[in-house]
């Protein structure tokens, strides 16, 4: 505190120029360091181990081929169901058939007489 004392009162404005060239010295110190002292992150959290990638390999292979498997099973069901709709509806055709060759000849035969008659007149 004495030697604070002892030194002579600076002339008005002398202090504040002072300030100003402190806090620009200081401000250019504070970017050249932002610029030139750039951190780098660890290479290795930027790259993924064999041992890692061999995992996430082998499980894309394994949800790929749970994939490919339900696949396959539901269109082995699809094509069975559509076989067997085939099926059923080539039996139904078969019955519409027959119902409408039966119709014909009953029709036929009911003409028939209807002529046989016609014709005896």
């Amino acid at each position: 505190m004495i030697l604070l004392s002892q030194l002579p009162a600076p002339a008005p404005g002398q202090l504040e120029s002072w300030l100003v060239s402190a806090a620009a010295a200081g401000a250019l110190a504070v970017l050249a360091r932002k610029l030139f002292a750039r951190s780098k992150p660890p290479i290795d959290s930027e790259f993924v181990t064999k041992a890692e990638f061999r995992l996430f390999r082998d499980s894309v292979e394994r949800d790929l081929n749970s994939l490919r498997d339900r696949l396959d099973s539901r269109f082995l069901m699809i094509t069975e169901k559509m076989d067997e709709v085939k099926t059923e509806l080539l039996a139904a055709g078969e019955r519409r058939g027959s119902s409408i060759h039966a119709r014909l000849n009953e029709l036929e035969s009911g003409l028939a007489r209807v002529d046989e008659r016609t014709r005896q007149k």
